[in-house]
């Protein structure tokens, strides 16, 4: 049995992520500074609000390549290696203070990191 399964059901989960996330950064991005310890400004909330049209895309493409072929899907897991990891290093590094979302933020980014390394390690040590 192979891991290929793996990395197009991470991208899936991810993906839902951070579509939720989006929704919620385009909608309401003051409240959401509020509840990640962020102090909320005119700055901060179009930054959110553009972090959140970023999100839709990123979800989308990600939706979208977890169905490519095997290539495909390890190169995008690769991107998501280095993108999700960069967010996750942002989220710790955040001013302000830790809530309980910031950590559940920073919990779920290592979690996809470390899921998306784990998969494509068992893959590549499974192909001959």
């Amino acid at each position: 049995m192979t891991s290929r399964p793996a990395l197009p059901a991470i991208l899936g989960a991810g993906s839902l992520v951070f579509a939720v996330s989006a929704v919620a950064l385009l909608l309401a991005p003051s409240s959401l500074a509020d509840l990640l310890g962020l102090t909320s400004s005119a700055d901060v909330t179009w930054t959110l609000r553009l972090m959140g049209a970023v999100l839709i895309a990123l979800s989308g493409q990600m939706f979208l390549v977890r169905r490519g072929d095997e290539r495909t899907v390890r190169s995008a897991a690769i991107v998501m290696v280095i993108g999700g990891g960069l967010m996750t290093i942002v989220t710790f590094l955040a001013p302000g203070e830790w809530t309980p979302l910031r950590v559940a933020y920073a919990v779920f980014g290592t979690a996809f990191c470390a899921a998306y390394v784990i998969a494509l390690l068992m893959q590549k040590t499974r192909t001959p």
